[in-house]
């Protein structure tokens, strides 16, 4: 284990792998790595920026970060990229591999890129995303790109593993701002409006800057936000253009957080998260594996199936029975 920890330590790249497939298999071993890999994290001199790339598909978010790597590795930084897609609901690895799309990068040594499939998790950020974010962050990468599936809760639930948060969208159809409106107006600390040639590119903008206006006079925003103005910036991927000022505008508010003392209560936050979410997988384990041979619970769903009692019946019944024990 400590000569394993050392090489991830030292960013040799099969190291690091091996480490996320560990995290991905789960159990009592990936535990105890990630615990040590926690213990070398907490003592590294510069902290590492774990940014967000969320949106809706087809908003250009892997060609986005094949521009950031290419503008980070011009500034020397280190990078790595957690490309999450859909899980295949047959052998429940990545469907897309947005690997395919970057793989201009595949032999700098500087440059990691892992895609890494949903799972089926119903926040599309199952939790050995979390953990290959800490193996990375150990591994002393300067800056972790996670780019979510963009679909359903995976456009919120990063939200509580990046330090900052860019939302994605183009100026096709006037759909996405309905999208923006359901919840992820919310979680943006850098908007982008991409694929900015296309017609409509600047009204998409002024449309989210006057959302943003709204939000931002909420209590709520504006106690978090402490100072921080969200920029909308226009960007081309497939034309090579913003990736040096998305970059600025994503640096500008991890420096924000720093110096205001934010970058602590956003990671705490993301704790807590996982905090729940773990107890929630385990008390979830625990119950089925107490009603696998439950009489009532076996009669319970065979009345249910037959149609002889309601699911809200039955619901009712298992939870009587649960708080009486």
């Amino acid at each position: 284990m400590d000569e394993w920890v050392t090489e991830i330590a030292a960013s040799r790249r099969r190291a690091v792998a091996r480490a996320i497939t560990q995290v991905e298999e789960g159990g009592e071993p990936a535990r105890q790595l990630l615990a040590r890999l926690r213990e070398h994290a907490a003592a590294m001199d510069a902290p590492v920026h774990v940014i967000g790339l969320t949106g809706p598909p087809g908003a250009g978010k892997s060609s986005l970060s094949d521009q950031l790597i290419i503008h980070l590795r011009s500034l020397g930084k280190r990078v790595a990229v957690l490309a999450v897609d859909p899980s295949s609901p047959f052998t429940g690895g990545a469907v897309l591999g947005d690997r395919v799309r970057m793989n201009r990068h595949a032999t700098d040594p500087s440059v990691f890129i892992r895609s890494m499939g949903t799972r089926g998790d119903s926040g599309g950020l199952a939790k050995p995303v979390r953990d290959a974010a800490t193996v990375l962050t150990a591994a002393a990468f300067d800056v972790i790109l996670i780019e979510t599936v963009g679909v359903g809760q995976s456009e919120l639930d990063v939200m509580y593993v990046a330090d900052t948060v860019a939302v994605v969208l183009t100026p096709a159809g006037g759909d996405h701002i309905q999208t923006a409106k359901a919840g992820i107006m919310e979680i943006g600390d850098v908007f982008v409006v991409n694929k900015s040639d296309l017609p409509g590119a600047g009204r998409m903008a002024k449309d989210i800057q006057d959302m943003l206006r709204v939000r931002d006079g909420r209590a709520q925003f504006a106690e978090a936000a402490e100072g921080w103005s969200v920029p909308v910036l226009l960007t081309s991927a497939l034309a090579q253009e913003g990736a040096d000022l998305l970059w600025e505008a994503l640096h500008g508010h991890f420096e924000h957080l720093t110096q205001t003392g934010r970058l602590e209560w956003r990671r705490g936050r993301g704790r807590v998260r996982e905090m729940r979410e773990i107890l929630e997988r385990r008390v979830a384990d625990e119950l089925e594996r107490r009603w696998r041979h439950d009489a009532l619970w076996q009669d319970l769903q065979a009345r249910v199936q037959s149609d002889r009692l309601s699911v809200a019946g039955a619901v009712d019944a298992a939870a009587q029975n649960l708080l009486k024990d």
